[in-house]
């Protein structure tokens, strides 16, 4: 009787705009820190440690920044309204406005205008 029991799946997390901070910024201090370790050991006697590891810190750097780029992205909207064409601003948080020109009723998702149904 048992074997016959349902188990309802767990939702998973997803990988969210929190979770990708928390390891671009992990990633960025694990390749800035083994360029540091690099250059400062192995750079003393030649040159390979300096070529390897210079690269290394400024990766560690900039990959923050890199990986991070969709938050960059302004949250404004500037479209055309799907029913009359008249030029929508509103911000990316919106999921549902009126056209002030036509007065449909329009659907935000992925920054982009829908007509709803």
């Amino acid at each position: 009787m048992e074997a016959n029991k349902t188990v309802e799946a767990r939702p998973r997390r997803t990988f969210d705009s929190a979770y990708g901070f928390s390891f671009s910024v992990a990633v960025g201090l694990v390749l800035f820190i083994a360029g540091l370790i690099i250059s400062l050991t192995v750079g003393q006697g030649t040159s390979l440690g300096l070529i390897v590891g210079i690269p290394l810190l400024v990766a560690g750097l900039i990959m923050p920044v890199i990986m991070l780029r969709d938050l960059l992205q302004p949250a404004g909207i500037k479209a055309p309204c799907p029913s009359c064409g008249a030029t929508i601003r509103t911000s990316d948080a919106t999921l549902q406005l009126r056209c002030q020109n036509c007065e449909h009723i329009i659907n935000v998702r992925d920054r982009q205008l829908f007509l709803a149904a």
